[in-house]
């Protein structure tokens, strides 16, 4: 089991030293933050599009995954 803790905890040092690198790059080098990730403090609209768009498309896949469920219940239920 303290191998279990291990790997757990050393998958969240990875990830906590992928997001804090994914920072520097982001603040400190916005044109090689721009070139790898489409996105910099450069081009604050771009950030703000690149949002909206991910807001609006998760959104849009709940409520057709909802839809579906809901409809496939009540055709189970009338069956």
């Amino acid at each position: 089991m303290a191998k279990t803790g291990r790997k757990i905890s050393g998958f969240l040092w990875a990830m906590l030293l992928a997001i804090i690198s994914f920072f520097i790059i982001f603040i400190f080098f916005p044109d090689v933050s721009n070139k790898f990730f489409g996105v910099s403090l450069k081009e604050p609209a771009k950030i703000g599009e690149t949002v909206k768009d991910a807001v609006e498309s998760t959104t849009q896949t709940v409520t057709d995954k909802v839809t579906d469920a809901i409809v496939d219940n009540i055709t189970n239920k009338l069956k």
